[in-house]
């Protein structure tokens, strides 16, 4: 319908422009709410604001067309641009290219079959990208306007300061450092200063993401809640939130750090979606949504009801790094929220766990992948923990009739046995049960640490682990000639000093009666008997070659680690393995060594035992093919031991 005739004049044609305005506005509300859950004057109300954005750089030419008013308030509402999706330009791109192919067979279409190659070639290109994603974020910002700024951006800013305090946080600090720059107080200076200038009744141009009506719907489910309708711009990447079942209702289980709800702010847990882009969520499975979701990209608008009140986020401003005791792959794991927000991690990766408000599901980054935008879900500890137990129980519940009947066969438990296979410091034979206090019941999960940083006058002993016959003993001799730099633990005895013997020197040579007393009091790391005389390796001894500022160099009995471990002396534990049976025998026989096949099956059964039970002490492992280069690798292990900082147990740091 023509509105416009040339005898009308500025006033009449200003009110046909209103009119003509309020009836386009008119019928984009009703395909609103033609596509809306419910077709309600609250939801109505929320698409009342004027549509349409204005491009500065169009000049209207009376000349040409003395019909159109050139008032501020018709050119503000003239639509020139839209929002356009990413994925749409490209798939756009995409068809007409196969309708060239289809009908440009020799039609001389080549020339423009390149130029909408160049044209695609653009459109990947990161730095379109990003201009899009600029366009269309004015574009949005330009269509919808925000109430008057309150010039109060200073007092802000003075608050902010005084809720730093005296914090001493690396955080803190730089935050601080930050918001009392000149730039920044310039800045806010200058936004309270036009702020203040404005009307009373004026509006300004503002980016605004959320509409919300505080009025609650007539619906009887939400008597007693508000309802919003926000809008988030996602890309290819996961949304970072996962939603679970209430009944009908699609609830916001979590919302992933570093993904596209996390960073708009808009969603939060507990929330319930009605509706994603027009599309009805109610009464779908956690799976139906996911596959909506997952397809859907450019700007998803959300029909919410907000979780009726804030959740707490207790651990959002703490990070807790812990090393993984136990391999995990969320493809393998059956409750995980989402496979898609999962993290793999092997055992002794370092996890830096961002946020633990889930009780069952932390959210968290691998060591090194710090830069990643999105965190990943990992099992709690507790969750872990419990999971564990019920599958250790129910191995237990499965084999107790086999063990039952295996008792009443010998008529008594069978007795550990004292081996005395294994050999301590000073070549003596220990009881491989000496000091074996591993609780086969205990669950290992995640076990915090913190960054140790290297000092020079005070190096990690290095211990030496592993089956025997692996050479164990070799790589030790090759440290131990750098005499200026290693040294050996004097090790304790109970016997009498030989006629050429120093105390001190060759032994600690002390009474039986004290020896006894030492053990019992937990100040050696192992200890054995030999020919009625005790022999053993002291905290104490360790501690003095530490002190001296040489790297003390232990072959140890794994069984020892655990009051190692609870030393002051931060032992730096690698497990030297053997290769595999193939490349074992190889070894023996380039080395010119006697070998029977089962030692060799024993080596490699004895390292997977070892690995099994005492794998969460080892910072290392060192695969022993060949002697010379497993020295070199643990040769430049320790080199950066001296230069680097390490991930050690929390509290170690702590006793600091």
């Amino acid at each position: 319908m023509l509105y416009f005739e040339a005898g009308v004049n500025n006033n009449n044609k200003e009110q046909i422009r209103k009119r003509k305005d309020e009836e386009e506005r008119i019928a984009a509300q009703n395909e609103f709410l033609n596509r809306s859950l419910r077709g309600s004057r609250k939801l109505q109300a929320l698409e009342s604001r004027p549509q349409g954005s204005v491009n500065d750089a169009f000049a209207e030419d009376d000349a040409q067309d003395s019909s159109r008013s050139t008032t501020p308030a018709a050119a503000e509402k003239e639509v020139v641009h839209t929002v356009y999706g990413y994925g749409d330009l490209v798939a756009s791109v995409q068809r007409l290219q196969l309708q060239l192919k289809k009908a440009g067979a020799g039609g001389g279409l080549g020339g423009l079959e390149g130029r909408v190659a160049a044209v695609q070639s653009l459109l990947l290109s990161p730095q379109f990208g990003r201009a899009l994603a600029v366009h269309n974020k004015v574009q949005a910002v330009r269509s919808r306007t925000t109430p008057r700024p309150a010039p109060t951006a200073q007092t802000a800013l003075r608050d902010c300061l005084d809720a730093l305090g005296n914090s001493q946080s690396a955080y803190a600090v730089e935050l601080a450092s930050l918001l009392t720059g000149y730039e920044l107080e310039a800045l806010m200076v200058a936004h309270d200063g036009v702020a203040s200038t404005l009307p009373p009744d004026s509006t300004s141009p503002g980016a605004t993401t959320v509409e919300s009506m505080p009025q609650p719907l007539p619906d009887h489910r939400f008597q007693e809640e508000n309802i919003k309708i926000i809008k988030i711009e996602k890309s290819t990447e996961p949304l970072g939130a996962t939603v679970r079942n209430e009944g009908d209702a699609v609830v916001i289980g979590r919302v992933v750090r570093g993904g596209a709800a996390d960073k708009s702010g808009l969603l939060h847990e507990g929330d319930e979606i009605l509706e994603v882009n027009g599309i009805e969520m109610r009464g779908k499975s956690v799976n139906a949504v996911c596959d909506i979701l997952q397809a859907m990209e450019g700007t998803l608008t959300f029909l919410i009801v907000p979780a009726s009140q804030a959740r707490s986020h207790s651990g959002r401003d703490s990070v807790l790094h812990v090393r993984a005791h136990f391999d995990y792959d969320p493809e393998e794991d059956m409750y995980i929220p989402c496979r898609e927000l999962g993290i793999s991690f092997q055992k002794g990766d370092v996890l830096h766990v961002i946020s633990q408000d889930d009780p069952n599901w932390w959210q968290a980054y691998r060591e090194g992948e710090e830069d990643q935008t999105l965190a990943g879900l990992v099992p709690s500890q507790s969750f872990q923990h419990y999971r564990e137990s019920m599958r250790l129980a129910a191995e237990e519940r499965m084999a107790r009739p086999q063990r039952k009947s295996s008792t009443l066969l010998c008529g008594k438990t069978a007795k550990r046995k004292k081996k005395k296979g294994a050999y301590a410091e000073g070549g003596y034979p220990i009881y491989a049960n000496a000091v074996d206090e591993h609780d086969p019941e205990e669950i290992l999960t995640y076990e915090e640490v913190s960054l140790y940083y290297p000092r020079a006058n005070n190096k990690r002993p290095i211990v030496l682990i592993g089956p025997p016959n692996i050479g164990r003993h070799e790589l030790r001799q090759r440290l131990m000639e750098d005499s200026e730099r290693f040294a050996a633990a004097i090790p304790h005895t109970s016997r009498a000093r030989k006629e050429n013997e120093v105390d001190g020197q060759d032994y600690h040579f002390i009474t039986r009666a004290q020896f006894e007393a030492d053990i019992l009091s937990r100040k050696f790391v192992e200890h054995g008997e030999y020919e009625k005389a005790y022999y053993g390796t002291s905290l104490d001894a360790i501690r003095s070659v530490v002190n001296s500022g040489k790297i003390c160099v232990l072959n140890l009995h794994p069984q020892s680690l655990k009051i190692l471990r609870t030393s002051d002396l931060k032992p730096y534990v690698v497990f030297v393995a053997p290769p595999s049976l193939e490349k074992l025998r190889q070894k023996k026989i380039r080395n010119g060594e006697a070998y029977k096949e089962e030692e060799l099956k024993d080596i490699i059964e004895k390292a997977r035992e070892m690995e099994d039970k005492y794998g969460h002490f080892f910072d290392m492992i060192i695969i022993n093919n060949d002697t010379e280069r497993a020295y070199h690798q643990l040769l430049s292990e320790i080199n950066s031991l001296e230069r680097e900082p390490q991930w050690v147990p929390a509290a170690w740091v702590k006793a600091l």
